[in-house]
């Protein structure tokens, strides 16, 4: 935390050395990061498909069930699966 008393020179460094340390600490994370990927890669893990896993469960549950039905629809034309989709019908709506 940054000293209120502090004169604006030494709060300037106080914010510079709280800075470097933080991209330091990223550094070192993206380093462990790469570390983990080439462990993954050797067991034989597809390292882009992990990075796409990772992405859809990192979205919030709304995006996910969106990326689900995109999957869904793709995977439909592709295979040339047709899809039933059920449309409820809305309550008071004539038929």
């Amino acid at each position: 935390m940054i000293d209120a008393g502090a004169t604006t020179a030494e709060q300037l460094k106080q914010f510079a050395d709280r800075m470097e340390n933080l991209l330091n600490e990223i550094d070192g994370l993206k380093n462990d990061l790469k570390d983990l990927k080439g462990e993954a890669k050797s067991a034989g893990f597809n390292i882009r498909a992990l990075d796409r896993l990772v992405a859809i469960r990192r979205k919030d549950s709304a995006d996910a069930e969106t990326e689900l039905l995109n999957d869904l629809l793709l995977y439909a034309h592709h295979t040339g699966t047709h899809l039933d989709l059920a449309v409820p019908e809305m309550a008071g709506e004539a038929a």
